[in-house]
Order: structure tokens, then C-alpha cells, then sequence
């Protein structure tokens, strides 16, 4: 079978073993797979048993909501969480599919790619209802993880305010909304940075643009129902001598003596075996000219992340230290935090519409700074970004006591 070939078939539901349908209620779909084999190939690379993916998204309340759903933002979850599901127009499922082999090799081969896994894309139609397409994604934030912020970031925060979505209850707020910076280990950025580099060349080359990089929040102990999610750890003048002593210190310790394992690690494809290999050179040759217990519990700590690396959860659980400058007293709060990224939204190509867009947006605001754009000047919009706010230790506030 072809790596883009469509199948179809029709799901049928009784109306005996469905609770709750008064009558009259769609019982029947046509349902259509696009590119089943290309898709089995990521469903396989990730460990998805296909015949679960099915279970998740084929239940009838499931294709129900899909099938009365509206394009653009509507977001539905599998009920058993694993997957988030997005209505798409016909146009960028056309664009899913054009990517897919190019797609599949580039997350095979950096198995640490910030993309959300897309596992699917399919088009349901109740009997004589509409025909409607959408994708099946990775749910990153799925039932046992609580964030207290997520946005959606593009980069740009003209025309970029909340519009009240939710996402399991959720509100995802967007750039204009978006006041934090944060400070990860040294080795942590630069492998952000390169990752999203690489995942943005694929997406330029493309011809794709309006992507977003998803960012959940969570604060250290929190609760579901702490005051605003998050509780700052100190204010603008008071640091506490645990951060500067012990956090900044370890960290510092890394980027301070870089060796040639470490800027070998970086100069090359993050592929996974490369990853594996020269961060395992990288991790002895740091305990091997220290033998404090800062160092040797910042190697394991920084092992244990670049292992990991190597699947799926890249860039899941990412230990930071938030900077927030509050828009009403200009003053910084400072956070620990657990960050879950990815670049989510690869669906969209500078098409007719959007350079209609673009246009009428110029005339409005610097045609530069606006979301529709050309996807080169997208891209590199976008690394910066990216770059800005994952920032370097030397940047750090306690470089400055």
C-alpha cells in the first residue's frame, strides 16, 4: 500500500448499546483515513498499539462532538486523555499530508524534536450530515498533569490577545498575555535552541508558518487551587543564598569550562545516537575534573535529562527558575517551575489567504511584527524568540549581586 494512500469505511453505532440518544440521534459515520500507513509509521515509532488509537477517538461521543465542531481553535480530548484532537480545514490537511514524509524521517531521525507528535489524520461525516477533517496529536498535558499557566506563543503579539479557549479546563493565553523568562541549565537551552532550530528549518522549507510553541507552567508544589497558580519564591531584592550559592552555582559550573565533548555535542545533528553518545562524554569529562557532590549532582541531573531526550518527552518536566515582571508595578517575581513545551499547530502554509492577510494586517502594524508572514521570516522570527526567552545564565539576576 502507498505511503499516501486513503481508506474508508463506515462506523456504525446501535442505538441500543448507545445510553442517552434520544431519538433521531446519527448513528452511522463515514469515516476516512488518510495516509493510514504513513501515520502507522509514527503510531509505531512512538509505541501507539494502533487498535487503542481507534478505541480513543472512535467512541460516539467522541465522533459526535467532532462532527458538530467548528474550524479553527476547537480542541476536543480523547476519554482516555491520550490524544487532543483539532478540527482542520480540508486545505491543512492537505498541508499535513504533503509534509508527512519528510515529517516522519525528521522525527525518526531527532528523536528529540519539539513537534507534537501528529498520529492521524482522518475526516468523519454523519449520514447525511457534513464532512469534517481533523488531526490526532499527542496530548502533552494529559490527565495526571496539572499546569497553573499555559500559552500559545507565536512570537508576535499583535492580534495576539486571549479569546477564552480552554483546554481541560485550562485558559490558553497568548503572547500579549505572556510576561516570563526562565533560566534552565545551560546544556538545557542550547539543546532547546538547536532543537527548535532544526524542527524550524523542516517547517520553513515547507512553506509552513503560524505555528505556536505551547508552554505549560507548573509551580513546585502546587495545588489546583493556589492563588493565580503560581507563588513567588522571592521579589526584586531579595534573593535567597540558596540560589545564588548552590542553583546558580552548579549550573554556572557547566557553562564556565566547556570542553570539547560539550561543544562537539552541539556542533553536530541531534540524531539519537549522537545525543546519547557525546552527552555520556560530556557528563564524564564534568565529573572527572570535579569531584564536588554540586557537580556530581548536576551531571546526573543534566544525564537523566538528555537521556530522556531521546523519546517523546523532550520537552516534558524541564526544571526553570521563571522571571516574571508584573505589568502593574514593573517589579520581578521569581519562580520555580516545571516547564512542558512543544511546537504545536504545523498546519498552516503561506497560502492565498494568508498573503491576503498579511497585506491588510500591514497596513495596520509593521508588516515584520505581525503572526502572517513569509515562513522564512517566520522561522527566524520564531528561533529568536525562542532564544529570548530561554536566556543565558549570564544574564542571570545574580550576576548582579
Amino acid at each position: 500500500m502507498e505511503l499516501r494512500a486513503t481508506v474508508e469505511n463506515r462506523i456504525r453505532y446501535s442505538t441500543k448499546h448507545i445510553k442517552h440518544l434520544p431519538p433521531g440521534s446519527i448513528t452511522e459515520f463515514d469515516w476516512k483515513d488518510y495516509c493510514p500507513v504513513g501515520f502507522g509509521l509514527i503510531q509505531e515509532l512512538e509505541g501507539i498499539d494502533h487498535d487503542d488509537y481507534l478505541l480513543s477517538i472512535c467512541t460516539d461521543e467522541t465522533l459526535k462532538k467532532i462532527s458538530s465542531g467548528k474550524i479553527g481553535n476547537v480542541f476536543h480530548i480523547s476519554n482516555d486523555n491520550r490524544f487532543l484532537i483539532k478540527i482542520l480545514r480540508k486545505s491543512e490537511i492537505k498541508v499535513t499530508l504533503e509534509m508527512l514524509p519528510r515529517y516522519y524521517r525528521h522525527i525518526n531521525y531527532h528523536r528529540s524534536s519539539l513537534f507534537t507528535r501528529i498520529f492521524g489524520a482522518h475526516s468523519v461525516k454523519p449520514l447525511g450530515g457534513v464532512k469534517t477533517y481533523f488531526a490526532v496529536m499527542s496530548n502533552m498535558l494529559h490527565s495526571t498533569i496539572f499546569v497553573n499557566k499555559l500559552y500559545d506563543l507565536k512570537g508576535s503579539p499583535k492580534g495576539r490577545s486571549n479569546k477564552k479557549i480552554e483546554v481541560r479546563n485550562t485558559t490558553v493565553l497568548k503572547d500579549i498575555d505572556f510576561d516570563f523568562c526562565f533560566y534552565v541549565d545551560p546544556l538545557a537551552r542550547q539543546r532547546i535552541i538547536k532543537q527548535t532550530k532544526l524542527d524550524c528549518e523542516l517547517l520553513e522549507e515547507e512553506g509552513i508558518m503560524d505555528y505556536s510553541l505551547l508552554v505549560g507552567l507548573q509551580s513546585k508544589g502546587s495545588c489546583q487551587g493556589s492563588l493565580d497558580g503560581l507563588n513567588p519564591v522571592y521579589g526584586s531584592f531579595a534573593p535567597p543564598s540558596s540560589f545564588k550559592s548552590n542553583s546558580t552555582k552548579s549550573m554556572k559550573t557547566a557553562s564556565s569550562s566547556p570542553d570539547r565533548s560539550s561543544v562537539a555535542m552541539y556542533s553536530c545533528s541531534p540524531d539519537r545516537d549522537s545525543v546519547e553518545n557525546e552527552m555520556s562524554m560530556t557528563i564524564q569529562s564534568v565529573t572527572s575534573n570535579s569531584a564536588s557532590s554540586e557537580t556530581n549532582i548536576l551531571a546526573t541531573t543534566l544525564s537523566d535529562l538528555f537521556h530522556n531526550s531521546s523519546n517523546i518527552n523532550f520537552g516534558m518536566k524541564i526544571p526553570a527558575r521563571a522571571r516574571r515582571v508584573t505589568r502593574e508595578t514593573g517589579e520581578e517575581e521569581w519562580y520555580n517551575v516545571v516547564l512542558y513545551i512543544g511546537i504545536v499547530d504545523t498546519f498552516q502554509d503561506y497560502g492565498m489567504k494568508k498573503r491576503i492577510e498579511h497585506c491588510y494586517k500591514s497596513i495596520q502594524y509593521n508588516s515584520n511584527s505581525i503572526s502572517t508572514v513569509h515562513p522564512k521570516i517566520y522561522s527566524s522570527r520564531f528561533q529568536d524568540f525562542v532564544s529570548n526567552i530561554f536566556l543565558p545564565h549570564d544574564d542571570d539576576l545574580s550576576s548582579k549581586y
